[in-house]
């Protein structure tokens, strides 16, 4: 998600000119893009994953009543993960909730509000079936403030601005999370602003991220580089373009790449892939407070972030200025992280008044990825997205 839906936004372009990736970029992906089958294939295996651990607990006579909890709240936990970035992806998808092959191989694609529904309610069982506490070492599996920010997260996308705002304040105000004032911490292993990290299981990787945009020596051109869109964007005075990205000249060429993460590889596991934190929860917070006109509350949440990347306060006062400054700050905020960038643009409704600007193939109907050429062969009951 942080590569290939930030090459479908305008926060990187690539240096490399394999065709898959190019089509991405480009935004004229084919359906028969294998990396498009990958993300789909790769969310269902895991869905069937959780599908077949919550059956396996539900029968279960041996696994106690504690720990039966724990595992089906990460689980469903994980499950609405999925579904949410499949949504975001694709648009309407089958709704798979069981094992049951005969039935799911066959299955048409659900309405995206039915299955933004579902990723509803998984959350609230995880929220409830979970603790405060983390299970494990880290935080790297899932906790009962994970489900609370996921859901912030979700009611924002749905317009609830009220929950969205109850769900984030219940993340922020728990003590264990706060935004380090050194950005360079930020993405380390168990870093404090860290809601939801991955822990890190091959040998010579610390995160993906890491190895997709460092390059490999120091005088290697990066293979993805910021968009001049999204540099020029960036304040003078703001640290988060000095701390998170990265200038490297190789031949007489000036490429500035993405730094958040400072680790190509390396079997010291100092850094993990972050993939909820707390900056998001504030900004969550802004964006309904806003849309309550609740309008200094918004602002107060606007400058905690701000303030952060050693910026002054916001001097946007109206609602529509509000938004339209939480949108930078998420833009600043969120570069090459968890495609974020892709989806704003996409639930704000704004996807094509940017990107015709700076990416002369965009079409509408590239705001969904196309169902994958291999899934429709496989089954009859899919239907393609427009335009594809």
């Amino acid at each position: 998600m942080s590569l290939y839906a930030s090459l479908s936004s305008d926060d990187i372009i690539p240096t490399t000119t394999p065709t898959e990736v190019i089509q991405f970029a480009s935004n004229t992906l084919l359906s028969s893009n294998s990396i498009v089958d990958v993300l789909w294939q790769r969310a269902y295996k895991y869905i069937y994953h959780c599908n077949a651990v919550i059956e396996g607990l539900g029968k279960s006579v041996s696994v106690s009543s504690e720990v039966k909890s724990q595992l089906t709240g990460e689980v469903k936990f994980v499950r609405a993960f999925c579904y949410f970035y499949l949504v975001q992806l694709y648009g309407d998808v089958p709704m798979v909730l069981s094992t049951a092959y005969e039935i799911n191989s066959i299955m048409p694609r659900t309405k995206k509000e039915e299955v933004m529904g579902q990723v509803i309610s998984d959350l609230v069982q995880s929220k409830s079936l979970l603790n405060i506490n983390y299970p494990s070492a880290g935080r790297v599996r899932p906790n009962k403030s994970a489900a609370a920010a996921m859901l912030a997260r979700v009611y924002l996308f749905n317009k609830d601005w009220v929950n969205a705002s109850a769900s984030a304040t219940e993340v922020i105000t728990n003590t264990v999370y706060n935004l380090p004032t050194d950005l360079n911490t930020v993405f380390i292993s168990n870093s404090t602003e860290a809601i939801w990290q991955l822990l890190p299981v091959l040998s010579s990787y610390n995160s993906s991220e890491g190895f997709a945009f460092i390059p490999s020596t120091s005088s290697s051109r990066p293979s993805y580089i910021l968009t001049g869109e999204l540099l020029n964007s960036f304040a003078a005075a703001d640290k988060r373009k000095l701390n998170w990205s990265k200038t490297v000249t190789v031949s007489g060429q000036t490429y500035t790449y993405p730094f958040k993460y400072k680790v190509r590889s390396g079997s010291a596991k100092t850094e993990y892939n972050m993939v909820l934190r707390l900056a998001e929860q504030y900004l969550i917070r802004a964006e309904a407070k806003a849309e309550l006109n609740e309008l200094v509350e918004c602002q107060n949440d606007i400058n905690k972030v701000r303030q952060r990347a050693g910026l002054s306060a916001v001097t946007a006062t109206t609602k529509d200025e509000l938004l339209d400054a939480i949108l930078q700050e998420r833009r600043g905020e969120f570069f090459a992280e968890w495609g974020m960038r892709w989806i704003d643009l996409k639930r704000k409704n704004i996807a094509t008044n940017i990107l015709l600007t700076v990416k002369p193939d965009w079409q509408p109907y590239a705001i969904l990825y196309p169902i994958p050429f291999s899934q429709l062969t496989k089954n009859p009951a899919l239907v393609q997205n427009d335009g594809y």
